[in-house]
């Protein structure tokens, strides 16, 4: 944790951890149901609290896109935290120095191979195995066992490749380009609208078509988006700091200023102005030279 976060309460650092884990694991948990086991049993009532602080209300609203069940476990029968807490840790004093690694490859989290080929299809291996019958070799025993889970899930129709989702709708796997054309149509088309990442999501799913990194790439659309980041209210901090009324009585302060010279008139070439700063009340004179 950082020194902000480790100053939080009991409760908010529970409440952290799971945010954390749900950012984490994302692509996992997104569009399937989730519970989660406490012993904070305040966090049951926290997502339904209305006049929390802005940063609470930040991660319920993170939360709160995903099919999320929170139970209480009491402390006594929690013995997998408790037996977590009470473990000595033999490398603490070589490892407490060194940094955690947050870089996590959510890109490919979900996916049985990635070869870093732009060009392969991130559902190239489901399409190989209903088109001809052929499976990846040297995959591991948990490997082909979620292989052949997620397969279920497709059905081959020549050319495409079709997904079967929880709610029985059948949608198309789309990768590369195709899938930023279509994001960027629910997003800056003309039905488009300019919404929100998650609402930019669901417009592809009811347009249905599937690809894993959905979510993510909407988000990094509408943050790098050039009209979505012009509306908005502006923020205290992003106000122009504001100056004082200056308080005066009429005629107490003018401003005076010679034109720049003219066509010779009487003699004239130039004009004194000056102006009243209240009433805005305007006197000119006619001088032949500016220094008068």
């Amino acid at each position: 944790m950082t020194d902000a976060q480790a100053h939080y309460t009991t409760t908010e650092k529970e409440l952290l951890a799971v945010v954390y884990a749900f950012e984490k694991f994302w692509p996992y948990l997104v569009l399937s149901k989730s519970i989660v086991y406490t012993d904070q049993s305040a966090l049951k009532y926290l997502l339904a609290k209305q006049d929390a602080k802005p940063r609470l209300l930040r991660w319920i609203l993170l939360l709160q896109e995903f099919d999320v069940t929170i139970r209480d476990k009491k402390g006594a029968e929690n013995l997998a935290a408790d037996h977590l807490s009470r473990l000595k840790n033999p490398h603490q004093d070589v490892l407490e120095n060194k940094e955690i690694t947050e870089t996590f490859p959510l890109e490919t989290l979900g996916m049985v191979t990635f070869r870093g080929n732009a060009s392969t299809p991130w559902f190239a291996d489901f399409a190989n195995y209903h088109a001809g019958n052929f499976v990846v070799k040297g995959m591991s025993s948990q490997q082909k066992k979620k292989f052949f889970k997620d397969v279920k899930h497709y059905f081959w129709d020549d050319p495409y490749l079709f997904k079967i989702y929880a709610d029985q709708v059948i949608r198309r796997c789309v990768f590369g380009q195709e899938a930023h054309d279509i994001l960027m149509a629910c997003h800056d088309g003309p039905t488009g609208g300019h919404h929100g990442a998650n609402y930019t999501a669901k417009k592809v799913f009811d347009a249905r078509f599937y690809w894993p990194t959905i979510y993510r790439d909407a988000h990094d659309l509408v943050t790098r988006c050039d009209a979505c980041q012009r509306q908005g209210k502006i923020s205290q901090r992003d106000e122009m700091p504001q100056n004082a009324i200056q308080v005066c009585e009429i005629f107490d302060i003018w401003g005076i200023d010679f034109m720049r010279p003219f066509s010779s008139s009487r003699g004239n070439k130039y004009i004194l102005v000056a102006v009243d700063y209240l009433s805005k009340w305007v006197e000119a004179k006619a001088f032949p030279t500016n220094d008068a």
